[in-house]
């Protein structure tokens, strides 16, 4: 059986410090560190997609399955703290079934952010 994530097994993680990277895209390297760890650990991803995010020092994240960090709001529109195993519900005759959800639940997160920026 599959061990399930739920929110308490998920590393959560704070942004120390954020430095640019010199590269064809626009990239930064984010610094984050668990309470628990010595060394702070490096994670890599595009300028925009940090931005998108509204990314910043002393933020709480996760490191998503893309490598990449996500606020926790995000993280738990996206349904990365559900005690479901979503490819677990997954049919096996459409591998691209998930992609396609992973995708609904990423427009839904991203229209819940706009709509919390235009209010403001």
């Amino acid at each position: 059986m599959i061990e399930l994530q739920t929110m308490n097994e998920i590393p959560i993680y704070t942004i120390i410090k954020i430095e640019a990277e010199e590269a064809e895209i626009p990239m930064l390297t984010f610094y984050v560190k668990e309470d628990s760890m010595d060394e702070p650990e490096e994670i890599s991803m595009e300028e925009l997609t940090a931005y998108d995010r509204n990314l910043g020092i002393g933020d709480q994240v996760i490191i998503g399955p893309d490598e990449t960090l996500f606020p926790l709001d995000m993280a738990e529109n996206l349904g990365m703290f559900d005690e479901i195993d979503p490819l677990s519900q997954i049919s096996e005759t459409d591998p691209r079934q998930w992609q396609m959800e992973w995708m609904d639940n990423y427009m839904d997160a991203l229209e819940e952010l706009e709509d919390s920026t235009t209010r403001e």
